[in-house]
């Protein structure tokens, strides 16, 4: 791994096994990038783009449902389908391998459809979040309307393998918004998908409080896993409406800091 990360860390030219097609793509598609210091992030204007604050939203909302699971779906697992706390842990880990399947499976679908040149890299973006929400929403709803194991696990890795799509609709988003100051945006949409991450395990925790029986249960968690559902349709559709994969203008700073001084000008008083 650490020779691997020096190769590939030490630039475009580094003999580390790449043809030279792979070199000159690299040279070509890679934005030069220079340093700049953190008065010159057009904030007000991030914060008022579209796109990325659908970006930022889709990101919430996928971290909803996910952290979701990652922390309360061994609970789930014993609550409901009665497995045990070793067995449960066990089986509750299998579905982030399918998840990293997707991860792979849909980065390549996405290159393959953007190199083709057949579909263009915003409908490519929002096509993964489809994937990547709106189908994961009724699988895992539907996971809770089951009593038999093998539908449930079943149907709950099939929709962490959609979920994979992910990576493939907003992370890259961030690059195809602003190449620039996408390390800023990532920053800003962890943030929000990390405090989604906060709120879905308060939710399950209020909703299963003081619940007894396995019917009483099955319902409480059948209404939480709705609530992730629910998000995650909403971040989907919502991406899908305003969302894009266009280089937005605020990556510019040369052309965000001369319409910073239009805005000046026109402030200033005309004369008489």
């Amino acid at each position: 791994f650490c020779r691997t990360y020096y190769n590939l860390s030490s630039g475009i030219n580094a003999e580390y096994g790449a043809s030279d097609g792979e070199k000159e793509y690299l040279a070509v598609s890679t934005v030069p990038q220079r340093k700049f210091e953190l008065k010159e992030v057009p904030f007000r204007r991030i914060l008022t783009s579209r796109p990325a604050l659908s970006t930022f939203l889709l990101h919430f909302c996928n971290g909803y449902g996910f952290f979701m699971l990652l922390t309360d779906l061994p609970k789930f697992l014993k609550q409901v389908q009665g497995f045990d706390v070793e067995s449960s842990a066990a089986v509750a880990a299998i579905p982030y391998i399918s998840i990293w399947l997707g991860f792979i499976f849909s980065g390549f679908v996405s290159d393959r459809l953007i190199t083709s040149r057949k579909v263009s890299l915003t409908n490519v973006r929002k096509i993964c979040a489809l994937f990547a929400e709106f189908l994961p929403a009724f699988l895992l709803f539907s996971s809770t309307l089951f009593n038999k194991d093998l539908p449930v696990l079943l149907l709950m890795n099939i929709s962490m393998f959609f979920q994979g799509f992910a990576n493939s609709a907003y992370y890259v988003n961030y690059m195809d918004l602003s190449p620039r100051f996408s390390g800023v945006l990532c920053a800003i949409g962890n943030s929000a998908g990390s405090a989604a991450g906060l709120i879905s395990p308060v939710v399950v925790g209020w909703l299963l409080n003081g619940v007894e029986g396995h019917d009483a249960l099955q319902r409480k968690w059948q209404l939480a896993f709705a609530s992730a559902s629910v998000v995650w349709l909403v971040g989907s559709l919502q991406f899908v409406l305003l969302g894009s994969g266009k280089k937005q203008p605020w990556d510019d700073v040369e052309v965000v800091e001369e319409d910073n001084r239009d805005d000046d000008d026109d402030d200033d008083p005309i004369d008489t």
